[in-house]
Formats: structure tokens, sequence, C-alpha cells
């Protein structure tokens, strides 16, 4: 029988777990979608942390246990989806801005090459069209049959 697994040291378990992160990284499906959901956490993160400096400010004092879980809590599906579309631009516009950088190099990189680079792999690609172009008709001509063509001297 299997030993039931162990919190990691320094990890909250119970009531006043938050399971935020579960929702944003871990339940993400395919490695973009970690990578937004990274995103997300920081999000979700900065958000808090602005909220305990409103309280901080407010009250005078640091969130009490409580006030932490009613914050957890008030994390919907509708808040995360917040945070998840927040990341989803955030992602997409970095890697349209990288693509735009390295476009340049990108096309210089592809049109790049000498005549002759380009020539050889046509050449033999040509020369092996009309290598089966022989094979096949030879095969025919062995099977009997005639092509309509008719070469006159």
């Amino acid at each position: 029988m299997a030993e039931p697994e162990k919190p990691l040291e320094g990890t909250t378990t119970g009531d006043d777990y938050n399971n935020v992160f579960e929702k944003l990284v871990d339940e993400a499906d395919g490695s973009d979608a970690t990578l937004v959901g990274l995103v997300a956490y920081g999000f979700y993160k900065i958000s808090k942390r602005d909220w305990a400096m409103q309280v901080r400010h407010e009250a005078g004092r640091r969130p009490t246990t409580d006030e932490l879980r009613a914050f957890a809590r008030s994390q919907t599906d509708t808040v995360l989806d917040g945070y998840r579309s927040q990341a989803d631009n955030i992602v997409a516009t970095y890697a349209n801005s990288v693509l735009r950088t390295q476009e340049p190099v990108i096309y210089r990189k592809a049109l790049e090459g000498s005549f002759m680079r380009s020539f050889w792999p046509s050449f033999w690609a040509s020369v092996a069209f009309a290598v089966v172009l022989v094979i096949l008709g030879i095969i025919l001509a062995w099977q009997g049959v005639s092509l309509p063509i008719r070469f006159e001297a």
C-alpha cells in the first residue's frame, strides 16, 4: 500500500490553503497555456499585494488570516479568467514584438545563398524525375502498351 503524500515543508494545507496557483498554472493544458498561467499567477500576486497594501494603508496593519482567506475566496473563475486574459495579451504582445524584431533576420536568412546552392537540388530532382519517366516507359513497353506517339524519320 502506498503511503499518503506528505505536503512539502513550508506549505500550508487545510482550510487556509489557497489553490489559485493550481487553478491558473497546474490545470493549464500545454506549455503555452502554462506560460500564460504563470504570467496570470503573477497578475494575481500583484492584485493580492495591492489589496494587502490598501489594507495596511487604511487599517494601519497587515491583513489578518481571515481577511487573506476571504481575499482568496473572492478569486472567482471570472476574476481568474481576467488574469488569464491579461496574461494572454501580454504574452501575445511580447511574441509579436520578438517576431517583429527578428523578421528582417528571418527574411535575410531565407534569401541568403547562391545560385549553385539552389541549382543542384533542382538539377538532381529533375534527373530523378527523368529516370522515373524512363523506367515507367520501359515497364509500359515491356507490358506491350503502346503510346499514341509516332516518330517518323
